[in-house]
């Protein structure tokens, strides 16, 4: 295990150091063990091998569903923080910020934590789930023994003028995209999680977390004073009075909260999900309101999947 004694620095100088060599010995193999996700974001995936319980994986081409391209692209993004993924014994794939910092508060308040089920959620920074989570495709369709959830948008705005079949059908399309062996796809209901969350009973939770985001973010100290957050909360209370009293749908708040603020005024999402993961590790009765929450309900299911 040669990550023992070395700082993640000399890791990586020492396997570029051995990978080159080998290069140049055609007649030489060389054979390692690690737990260190610096190696193994380090070593070509194709010389890989993920050993669980007593059966070895091969990452090579011969024994996966991965493509040449999926190999040069995973060469250039699977860094050490994605390289997580070859350790666990589940993986949740994300698409950005917001749901890699809201999706393990969630998975605590619930009572499944995701470190002591040994889930690794993986932000892949875009929509590319395909090739992360053919690494866990494999040929002969021998099952690695980890389960897959592909967190992921519905991304068809509420006025598209699509009908409820072609929604139904765009969305069949996106998991079946996905879907294979161990790895199953969940998609927001709507439009996107932060939508969703808008439209759901933490809608005012999140509300008061978009206005802390607004207000952190035009703070030349990037800082949230007891101030600020007196201020965040009567505006909350005035807007949703405001709300009631003029008989706005759900949808029309949504689109207030959503649109208004993370559209026009730029609101960060990541600065959002951290204001709203406070207030849900603070707030009364959070546990219940996500569980019964169908606008919440497909991330509560990736969470039961990979960690049963």
């Amino acid at each position: 295990e040669l990550e023992a004694h070395l700082h993640p620095q000399a890791q990586l100088r020492l396997i570029e150091y051995l990978q080159n060599e080998i290069a140049e010995r055609s007649a030489v193999q060389l054979i390692m063990t690690t737990h260190s996700p610096n190696l193994a974001s380090k070593v070509k995936l194709d010389n890989l091998i993920i050993c669980k319980g007593d059966k070895a994986f091969p990452m090579g081409s011969d024994f996966t569903e991965l493509e040449k391209g999926d190999y040069l692209f995973l060469e250039r993004f699977l860094d050490v923080t994605k390289a997580n993924l070859f350790f666990a014994h589940g993986v949740i794939l994300v698409e950005g910020d917001a749901e890699n910092i809201l999706i393990p508060v969630i998975a605590d308040i619930l009572g499944k934590p995701l470190t002591k089920h040994g889930v690794s959620v993986v932000n892949v920074q875009n929509t590319a789930f395909l090739r992360y989570s053919k690494i866990f495709k494999r040929k002969p369709d021998e099952e690695i023994g980890v389960k897959v959830a592909v967190v992921t948008d519905n991304d068809i705005k509420p006025d598209s003028g699509l009908s409820a079949q072609e929604i139904a059908d765009k969305r069949t399309e996106k998991e079946a995209k996905y879907n294979g062996q161990e790895i199953k796809t969940f998609i927001s209901p709507d439009w996107t999680l932060e939508y969703d969350i808008a439209l759901s009973g933490l809608k005012k939770e999140f509300y008061t977390a978009v206005l802390q985001a607004e207000k952190i973010q035009n703070s030349d100290t990037y800082g949230l004073t007891p101030a600020k957050i007196t201020e965040v909360n009567q505006t909350v209370e005035t807007d949703f009075t405001t709300w009631t009293l003029e008989h706005k749908t759900g949808q029309e708040i949504a689109k207030a909260i959503y649109e208004d603020y993370m559209f026009e005024k730029k609101i960060s999402k990541a600065i959002t999900a951290q204001c709203f993961a406070v207030l849900l590790k603070e707030g009364e009765n959070i546990k219940v309101k996500i569980e019964n929450d169908e606008n919440l309900e497909y991330l509560v299911d990736a969470i039961n999947y990979v960690t049963a």
